[in-house]
């Protein structure tokens, strides 16, 4: 079966990672064995399971960045 029939038969999602500097193109994503380059800057349609790493690893950043500004307004 190609990649594609397998990433339709999964659903995709459209999702948008943005470029934290000018030359910040592109997003390594791996999930079980299978992985894929992903720009960054423009929404993009990925299967389901990639999505989902995408969107928690946007979550755990915001966590990360939401507890050193609390740590740097302590101190």
């Amino acid at each position: 079966m190609s990649k594609l029939k397998s990433a339709l038969r999964e659903g995709l999602e459209t999702v948008f990672i943005p470029k934290e500097s000018k030359h910040d193109d592109a997003l390594y994503v791996a999930v079980n064995g299978r992985r894929m380059l992903v720009r960054k800057g423009e929404s993009v349609a990925l299967p389901l399971p990639f999505a989902a790493v995408v969107r928690a690893s946007q979550e755990m950043k915001r966590a990360a960045d939401s507890y050193i500004d609390a740590v740097s307004r302590e101190g």
